[in-house]
């Protein structure tokens, strides 16, 4: 079937699903969970993040976290400066809740530590944070986005399996 029988048929050919991917979570980022993209670095992945970036709101929050992120960067911690000066303890905000109604880009997904992936898969799940640590108990609500750029080149690297259960597209080049 060649490209205009399909787009009459209501079928996307493979070079229109980046952009209906990208048109998807325009509208509804957070419903949809995210997408993994299966390609290398390049311009090809750089152009496709400048467009859903420009495409969600102006004030979407956008973040990136590394493969390699700590619990404190992650989920937050104490914050031991504002704790000092308070005379109180005090959280300092994670990624995660940073990102809150905005976008989580992670780079290099298929090298997400199990652990970190499964907070992760957590957080969405109960579209909170869960702090329990450093003798403090919180819960944030946030809800995110997930953009996870899974660069595996072999069949057995990718994206953790908990993080692909809770995502809606998937697109590989």
């Amino acid at each position: 079937m060649n490209t205009s029988k399909r787009a009459q048929a209501g079928q996307a050919s493979p070079g229109q699903l980046p952009q209906l991917a990208l048109s998807l979570l325009a509208v509804d980022p957070v419903g949809l969970g995210g997408i993994c993209l299966r390609m290398g670095p390049g311009p090809e992945t750089d152009e496709w993040l400048a467009a859903l970036r420009q495409a969600m709101s102006e004030n979407c929050a956008w973040r990136r976290l590394p493969s390699n992120i700590d619990d404190d960067r992650l989920l937050g911690g104490l914050d031991m400066a504002a704790s000092l000066s308070a005379g109180r303890p005090l959280i300092a905000k994670g990624l995660l809740n940073e990102a809150d109604g905005g976008v989580i880009v992670i780079p290099m997904a298929e090298r997400l530590g199990r652990g970190t992936a499964a907070r992760i898969a957590g957080a969405i799940d109960q579209g909170a944070v869960l702090l329990e640590r450093d003798g403090l108990t919180a819960r944030t609500e946030t809800r995110f986005c997930l953009v996870a750029l899974d660069e595996g080149r072999e069949d057995d690297e990718g994206l953790s399996e908990d993080l692909q259960d809770r995502l809606a597209l998937f697109l590989d080049s």
